[in-house]
Order: C-alpha cells, then structure tokens, then sequence
C-alpha cells in the first residue's frame, strides 16, 4: 500500500448516506451542504486542507467517503467527516487535471473523463482487495468519448453515469465500454458544474451561472415529454466554478429542515414526486403561523395568511377586480395564480401576483379577474419569499406557499342554490330495494347542494357540489343526477367541469344514448376508496371513521336557455344506480344492471330504468298514481334530510337509531319533522 493511501486511513467517514449534497466551490475549495428540496445551503467548511480547488467530486456509497479531483495534489482525494482532503496515490493518470467525475453505486470505483485523444475515461479502483487498487485504467480515449461536459453522475440501479453537455443534450455512458448514447435534449442549456441523482433514479444538474437546480426523470423520457421530464426544481448557489456529489442512495427529503409544501389538487403541483410548490421555513410567512410538512397535505385547510374581501366575479369581455387582504409576517414578494380555466394547472398567464413586494402586517391588494373566466370553484396559490421572481411549483429558500379554493361567479348570472349558497343537504340510500334489508340508510350517504345560474329569466347552467360521506355497501353503486325535461343534447359537453376529491375526472358525465340529461357524478362509489385495516366499509363502522369525506363538483353550462318557471330546480333528481359488470342481487338482471336505479320517494325513475322490478320483494310502487320506492306502510328506500346529517352505523335500522323516523316516514311527514334532531348516540355515525 502507499504512503499515501495509508494516511488517508486517518481521517473517518461519514457516519450516514446524507440526503443533502455536497457542492464544492471556489479557486479555494469551500465544501457547502446543499437542501436540493428547497435550493438553500450552507458552508461545511471553508477549509479543506488545500490551497487548491477540488473538482470532479462524488460521494462512495461503499465506505461513506467523498472523493474528488485535488488540484493542488494533482491526485484523487479522499475526504471524511473532518472535511480534510488527503491524496490517495493514485497511479497511472495522465499529467492533467480533471473537472468531471464521481464515484460508481453498483461497483467500488471512482471514474474520471477528460476529453481529447490523450485522456479519456478512467477507472480506478477504491476496493482495497483488488490487485488494481488505486491504479488508474483508460476505460476509452477522450475522441472516442468527446462530450462537452462537466461533471457526472451514476445512476443508482443501472451502474451506469449521466452527463448534460452545455448544449443541453443528455448522454448516457456505459463505463465498462466507454460508449455513450444520446438520450435527448433537455431544453436547457449552460455549464453544468454538478450533478448527482437520488434513490429513484431522477438526475439532478445544476449550472454554475445562476444556481438552477433542474430535475429530470431520466427513467420515463421514453413515456413523459420533455417538459414533464425536465423541472426547475429548486435554485441553488451560483459559482464560476462548481462540482457536486451526493450518495445516490438516499432521498432527498432532509427530516432536519422544515418545509411547507402547498395543498392544492396533486394537478397543481403540490407533492415533492411533482415539484410542487415548497419553502424551507423560517421568520417570512403568510398569516400569524406557518405549519412544517414533510409532505404535502392535500386536505389541509389551515392556510390563514390571504382573504378575499369581495366576491371574485368574471366578465365576458372586461378584467374586473376583487378586493383581498395579505398579512405578512415580514416585508416579501407576493407570487400569485389562479386557475382561470379550471383545467387543473396553474399557466404563466394566470400569474395575478409577480413579485408584488408587500410589507410586513396587513397589505390591501385587487385581484384583477381575468375576462372570460370560466365560473364555479377552482384552486389559487399565492407563495411568498425574498426571491423576486417564482414559478408556481418548485423549491425556495425561504417564505410559504398557501392554497385556495375559490369561488368564481358570473357578473351576467344570478345564482340560486338548494338548500342554500352553503348549505348541504344530506341523501341517503338503501342498495338492496326492493327489499329492505338491513335497512341502515348507509350504502351510499352524500352531502348535496344544487345551484342553477340565471341569466334575464333563463336558466344557463346547473352545478352540484358536495361530499361522499359514507358507504356502507358491498354493491357496486353509481350516483348520478338527472335533469328533468333537459334535453341530453341541450348540454354543452366541451364546457362541463367535473371533479372528484379534487382532481378532474377527465371524461364526460353525461350518459350516452340518452333522451334526457342523465349526469353521472360518482362513477363507482366503492371504487373512490380504500379499505381501512379491519373495515369493510367507508366510514360507516366503530373504529372506521378516520378517512376524510370525499369531495365532489359538477358545472353543466346548457347550449340554450331554459325559461326559469319550466326548468328543474331545488334538489333536482339525485339517485344511485347499480354499476355494470358486478352483480347486483337476485331482482337485477345482469344483462342489465344500470337498469337498477333508487330514487327519493315518490321520485319517478330515468329513462334507463327496468320498469320490471317495481312492485317485487318489500316495494309498493304504483307508478300509475305517481307513488315510487316505498314499502307497503310508506317506509321509503331514500332520503333527503335538510341539513348535514349523522347516519346509522353499519348493520343499525334507523328506526333504531331515530326513534321517530317511522312515524315520519308513515304519516308522510305530518308527523315528527325534526325526527332527525334526536338520534341514540352509540347507533349513527359521528360528526367528522
């Protein structure tokens, strides 16, 4: 062994594989710690026993070294936890210097390149069992392998090293070859002085002229375009001259930091796998708190630093404006979008905020409304930081990201909504008509508003909003809507907005092949959940309450008005039906299981409905007075209570756990109208 390699043995390695990454720079060499999560960093040490710089610099995942390039040693360096570079006596490199290296994952070896015809790609060995211990091999000559790059990065699982050139081309190298393949263009361009990977395989570059920290998934070029595979991710120190190394093993979340991430639908960019929105915190914040996440928490409503003051409204024709307050914790940039279009994306031109400086304390602003946008909820970001100019996703050093759902009416229209313009009603369903069965009113329970926007006399469009709180059936069942006397083709489809927990479904509600608007809000309710350990249902059993309700939004703007006195209103025509494919009980035909449908009582059925099963098992239908979904004493198969309502726990009969619901339901509600006021506790299902 050389003296040298046997002095290095006195310094010790790093105990763990950091998720942060090192950069190193300067004539001098300075080792910084770098949070690729937000871009922020902080010097390790300014000395690292070198009058030199240190270049081509990677993190051993075999021994917990960092290893680079010494200039001053002209030698591979090996580095420990005392920040201390020691030449390793290294044997059989050209008289050069190199700038671009790192160390190997799935072998113990370091790897340098230089291109031109006297040097190359070189391997050397840290294992020191192999008989080519610290002796340097030329792997291929550097006109073979000539790219214009500097630095590079090895994959985790593939064994083998990443490099972006200055022009943006991508390259993957195979070290045992020495060959490289093109792999695309990323978009980008600059001097690329760092780049290191985590443990799911995205390659991380930074350019050394303004610190951007770009992202690219390297593993789905093949199915993303670039746009999608190529992220700004966060934005790092900038330096002439820069090298990086991270252990490619570990992630990149830094448990040590705290970060507030956004909470908007995963659309907008709101998780880390997304380069959602995120700020490391500190003293610059929205609101009198901010709360450290470790991931985003996309039912969080706990943002408090932005309010509107006036109704947010849209013309065709003319920007309007809304008036909103921001409370800042210190003197900051505002960045601001809003979602105009509703298409789950937040696009450069719905930036409303670009570095608005706002002073600490509260600060008056006007939102200016786009023209023509599209009317009902949508989602708004706002995030604040000294940074004067943002994206709406990515990494910052320093500030918070807060997510709104928002309303957006149309100046033109007038907005009726059942119960009212917040309230909701509560529906509840029995999956087993025409029999009774258990009689739990807890397969399907939502909570429901219905609206229609009016326009001099004419009803334009319907929208229902509400929440799925409960179901507690092993049927597969719908729940759809229908527009009563609305022509199927009175509706404008390329207009509809329907979303689900949040997210776009992306396919049109409507029925086809329909006479009538047959809206299909929840697809399948047993398919927007998962089983809790030990549940069987949702929501709906003792230990089985802790999921969140799932919430749900549907816009139906209508091709021509319908004059307001003969169009459907109040809560229109709600009801579950059974879905195609699963099986439905002995009274469904399953060659014709959506022909399955239940109302509210006295509710005629659609157009899809199988006319057969009326008046079998428990029900007492008798279409022909107009008498739907009701067993012989007038018990109906479902409900509508007229506030936000607790329903019985699994397997309990509501006339167990609503001592007066049947008296109610028998006297055809003459008796016992607040029979729902009073429910035995240990029987419905708690308040959430």
């Amino acid at each position: 062994m050389s003296m040298w390699s046997a002095s290095a043995n006195a310094s010790e390695p790093f105990s763990t594989c950091p998720t942060k990454a090192f950069l190193v720079q300067g004539t001098t060499a300075i080792a910084y710690g770098v949070n690729i999560v937000s871009g922020s960093s902080a010097v390790l040490s300014s000395n690292l026993g070198t009058s030199g710089k240190i270049n081509g610099t990677g993190f051993s995942v075999h021994d917990n070294y960092l290893y680079g390039y010494g200039y001053e040693a002209k030698d591979l360096v090996r580095i420990g936890d005392d920040f201390q570079a020691v030449p390793m006596g290294v044997t059989g490199l050209p008289n050069t210097s190199f700038y671009v290296g790192d160390a190997a994952v799935t072998e113990n070896a370091y790897y340098f390149y230089r291109k031109g015809s006297s040097y190359g790609l070189y391997r050397v060995s840290l294992d020191e069992n192999d008989s080519d211990y610290l002796q340097a091999s030329r792997v291929v000559n550097g006109s073979s392998l000539n790219l214009n790059i500097y630095d590079m990065a090895f994959h985790p699982d593939s064994g083998e090293a990443y490099a972006v050139e200055a022009n943006g081309n991508l390259h993957k190298i195979d070290v045992v070859t020495g060959a490289s393949t093109r792999l695309a263009n990323l978009g980008v361009s600059g001097t690329f002085g760092a780049a290191y990977f985590d443990v799911e395989g995205n390659l991380y570059i930074s350019r050394n002229s303004d610190g951007y920290i770009y992202r690219i998934k390297v593993d789905a070029l093949d199915s993303m375009t670039i746009d999608e595979a190529v992220q700004l991710f966060a934005v790092g120190p900038l330096s002439g001259n820069n090298d990086g190394a991270r252990c490619a093993t570990a992630p990149i979340i830094d448990d040590s930091i705290d970060i507030d991430f956004g909470d908007a639908p995963a659309s907008y960019g709101s998780s880390l796998s997304e380069n959602g929105a995120r700020h490391e915190m500190g003293d610059l914040f929205l609101g009198p708190t901010v709360t450290s996440e470790y991931a985003a928490r996309l039912e969080d409503t706990g943002d408090d630093g932005v309010a509107f003051l006036s109704n947010i409204q849209t013309a065709r024709d003319a920007d309007l404006q809304s008036l909103m307050s921001v409370t800042a914790s210190q003197d900051g940039y505002l960045h601001g979008w809003v979602d105009w279009n509703q298409n789950g994306e937040f696009e450069d031109s719905e930036q409303v905020f670009d570095g608005k400086y706002v002073t600490e304390g509260d600060n008056t602003l006007l939102l200016n409304v786009k023209a023509g946008a599209t009317p009902g909820t949508t989602w708004s970001r706002f995030r604040i930081s000294t940074s004067e100019s943002l994206a709406p996703t990515g990494g910052d050093i320093n500030g918070e990201v807060e997510d709104y759902e928002i309303s957006i009416g149309d100046a033109m229209y007038t907005t009726v909504c059942y119960p009212s313009a917040t309230g909701f009603v509560t529906l509840a369903y029995e999956d087993i008509w025409p029999s009774k069965g258990d009689y739990d009113f807890n397969d399907v329970v939502v909570q429901y508003r219905a609206c229609q926007d009016k326009f001099e006399g004419q009803v334009m469009r319907y929208w229902v909003k509400g929440n799925l709180t409960a179901v507690g059936a092993e049927y597969h069942n719908g729940f759809a809507v229908r527009l009563e006397d609305i022509a199927a083709s009175n509706i404008n489809t390329a207009l509809i907005s329907h979303r689900i927990g949040n997210d776009l479904t992306g396919e049109s509600p409507l029925e086809l092949g329909r006479q009538e608007a047959i809206l299909t809000v929840l697809p399948d309710t047993r398919a927007l959940f998962t089983r809790e350990e030990g549940c069987r249902f949702f929501r709906t059993e003792n230990g089985c309450f802790n999921k969140d309700v799932i919430p749900f939004s549907l816009y139906v703007p209508l091709v021509s008005g319908v004059d307001e006195d003969e169009a459907p209103k109040g809560v229109l025509d709600p009801f579950i039906f059974a879905v195609d494919g699963y099986g439905h009980g002995a009274h469904v035909s399953s060659s014709n299981e959506r022909g399955w449908e239940v109302h509210l009582k006295h509710q005629a059925p659609t157009e899809a409905f199988d006319m057969n099963a009326f008046g079998t098992a428990d029900d007492a239908s008798v279409p022909a007075q107009s008498e739907y979904y009701m067993t012989d004493n007038g018990l109906p198969f479902a409900i509508q209570v007229s506030e936000i309502w607790q329903a019985p726990r699994e397997a309990v009969d509501i006339t167990e756990a609503y001592n007066h619901f049947a008296d109610f339901a028998e006297s055809s509600g003459a008796n016992n109208r607040s029979w729902f006021t009073n429910p035995t506790s240990n029987k419905v299902i708690p308040k959430q």
